[in-house]
């Protein structure tokens, strides 16, 4: 038998080593130290952000309102001492609107951004920094607004006055940090603030990735 060559413009298939079965399949098999995450890559202002939010909602259960003075006109008045406080979540005197969406936004506002880290072909309607520096803000709005506006309705025709807790103010400062880091980090990716919030100094540095 003689050997025939293949015919012109043809190539033999590529022969592996003897006993083997080839080169792998490009992209298949476990995923490489390229492949895996590094939270070194992560840039210190991202878990600054995430970081945010995972205290305020930890703080959100740690006396957030603390003592409360509860008036009920001519059935007389009552004073609780700082022995008693109430998370951001309680709603037994009418809750607090304000405070508690205020939680719920910080936490939102740290999940976009952390989607961005660990799950980016997950895409939201907004780019995912742009979002999360929008709830930062509505969080800020709300909890400032709750320095003034406290849950003030008992149930029982009485007006309820609560001071505000240790958790409450530790809350507030690291929402505004947040805010201040979201604004930063989208600026340094490049991204933009719609209408005439794009006239914003550059507080963020340089764009880059």
């Amino acid at each position: 038998m003689t050997f025939q060559p293949p015919p012109p413009g043809d190539t033999p298939p590529p022969s592996g080593p003897p006993g083997g079965y080839g080169p792998p399949p490009q992209g298949g098999g476990h995923s490489g130290p390229q492949g895996s995450f590094d939270p070194k890559s992560v840039n210190p202002l991202d878990w600054g952000i995430v970081a945010a939010g995972v205290l305020a909602f930890l703080f959100s259960f740690i006396s957030f309102y603390d003592g409360a003075t509860v008036d009920c006109g001519s059935r007389g008045s009552s004073s609780f001492g700082t022995g008693v406080s109430y998370s951001a979540w309680h709603s037994v005197f009418g809750g607090g609107f304000f405070a508690w969406f205020a939680m719920v936004f910080a936490i939102l506002g740290a999940v976009a951004v952390a989607m961005a880290l660990f799950s980016p072909q997950t895409k939201l309607p907004v780019p995912n920094r742009l979002a999360g520096l929008a709830l930062f803000a509505a969080a800020l709005l709300f909890e400032i607004i709750a320095i003034f506006v406290t849950p003030g309705d008992s149930g029982f025709g009485c007006d309820v006055s609560l001071d505000h807790g240790f958790g409450f103010w530790v809350s507030l400062i690291v929402i505004a940090g947040g805010a201040v880091l979201s604004l930063m980090r989208l600026q340094q990716t490049g991204g933009k603030l719609p209408g005439a919030f794009g006239n914003m100094p550059n507080i963020g540095g340089n764009p880059h990735a």
